[in-house]
């Protein structure tokens, strides 16, 4: 009986809560809003300056404008310390910086990359700046507003509408660009209706009272470690941020060299962008989703435990791929088995982090947790290249598949710890 409620949990009242419920509209919206900026100061601004005529050497120093989003837990006390308290505490923060972020977007339309290329990585840099500060206070919103039960589905609902957010800037921009005759400006313009949309998001959002915030700029800064920190003792803090740290660890150790594994079966290029992308980009949707509605019907320790298992094994079909060689049917379950269990992985390690936050600094807290998850990713791609040369590519899987256990069965051990610093229940 309770696991029929927990099954049902997870798939009619989640998938009813999605088309029905204003909160997960609002996940939606905002998410599409903090996705919009991204691809258009990456991919889109690069081949802007490449139909210009600037070289690629210059084009590549380009990338160094998303820095705000890579150090962005640097100000996020100011967005805990500050706010128009009559607009609302995260809202006014929102508001803000989507206002900034149409501001720039018509400021960028007026300037072309062969007259003004300075200015518009200037005004680019601001975008990714405005665009950081903006998710900065739109997860302190998701975390201050999303029951336990709704955190992992309400975070998958907000990566889809980052995802969607990403394609209008990155694929739609260059459908309006070529209709305008590769007329970027005309297109940039276009945007701006895509932009007012997000707005509705912040129009819709409800506003939680949190007792007890900072009250001045020091506490701010200070309270977030200190509270982490002593919320039980600083031995479990430090094994939680390793988990956090680790949790998705194996699965980018695999995921890392995918592609050069897959040219060097004997796969062409074409077969890896149609085949391997677009899987990808599919699955990882789908696993986003069912993962979420698992997490609400399940538990979301229960799931964490679950999809971190999940996510070592789904690289034992890269092992048996490498054993087996070039096929291609195996090649496409496997892409899509990776991307499913790992998107899955994603949405309940996002919940993780946002049960882990103290609402009463959850800017500053999820900022730099969600920081930290990232650290383990960073040193993957020389560990890889390291084992995959000395050991072959089978057995960079395995180890992968490896890791991947140990860091579940530490997990396991320490749910007690787990459990009351996130104050979960199941």
């Amino acid at each position: 009986m309770a696991f029929y409620k927990s099954l049902k949990s997870a798939t009619v009242d989640s998938i009813v809560g999605v088309f029905t419920g204003r909160k997960m509209l609002v996940m939606f919206l905002l998410g599409y809003s903090s996705g919009l900026p991204l691809m258009l100061t990456a991919s889109s601004l690069m081949l802007w300056y490449s139909d210009a005529g600037i070289s690629i050497k210059e084009i590549g120093l380009l990338s160094l404008v998303a820095l705000p989003y890579t150090i962005k837990y640097l100000w996020s006390p100011f967005v805990d310390r500050f706010s128009i308290q009559w607009i609302g505490r995260r809202k006014s923060w929102i508001y803000a910086m989507q206002f900034l972020l149409i501001l720039s977007l018509v400021a960028l339309s007026m300037l072309s990359p062969d007259k003004a290329p300075l200015t518009m990585a200037v005004i680019a840099f601001l975008i990714c700046f405005f665009s950081a500060t903006q998710d900065i206070a739109i997860n302190a919103y998701q975390t201050e507003v999303l029951d336990e039960d709704e955190r992992a589905l309400g975070a998958a609902v907000g990566v889809l509408g980052y995802r969607v957010g990403m394609l209008v800037t990155g694929a739609l921009l260059l459908i309006f660009v070529q209709y305008f005759n590769n007329n970027w400006q005309h297109g940039i313009l276009a945007l701006l209706p895509f932009f007012i949309i997000g707005v509705l998001g912040t129009v819709l959002a409800k506003e939680v009272e949190v007792p007890n915030q900072p009250k001045t700029f020091l506490q701010a800064v200070r309270l977030p470690f200190y509270e982490f920190f002593t919320r039980r003792n600083i031995a479990i803090a430090v094994v939680i941020l390793l988990i956090i740290i680790f949790y998705k660890f194996a699965d980018a150790l695999a995921f890392s060299l995918n592609t050069v594994f897959f040219s060097s079966l004997g796969f062409d290029k074409l077969t890896i962008a149609l085949s391997y992308k677009t899987n990808a980009l599919i699955f990882s949707l789908l696993g986003l989703v069912v993962g979420g509605m698992c997490a609400k019907g399940f538990g979301l320790f229960r799931t964490f435990i679950a999809f971190g298992f999940m996510m070592a094994s789904a690289n034992l079909m890269y092992a048996l791929l490498a054993i087996v060689g070039k096929s291609y049917t195996l090649m496409v379950i496997s892409v899509a088995v990776e991307y499913f269990v790992g998107a899955m992985g994603t949405a309940v390690l996002v919940a993780m982090i946002m049960s882990l936050v103290n609402k009463r600094f959850s800017a500053t807290q999820f900022a730099i947790l969600s920081s930290i998850d990232s650290l383990g990713r960073v040193f993957v791609g020389p560990l890889a290249g390291y084992v995959q040369y000395s050991y072959g590519w089978a057995e960079l899987f395995v180890l992968s598949f490896v890791l991947g256990v140990i860091i579940t069965l530490i997990t396991v051990l320490a749910k007690k710890p787990i459990m009351l610093m996130a104050n979960l229940h199941k």
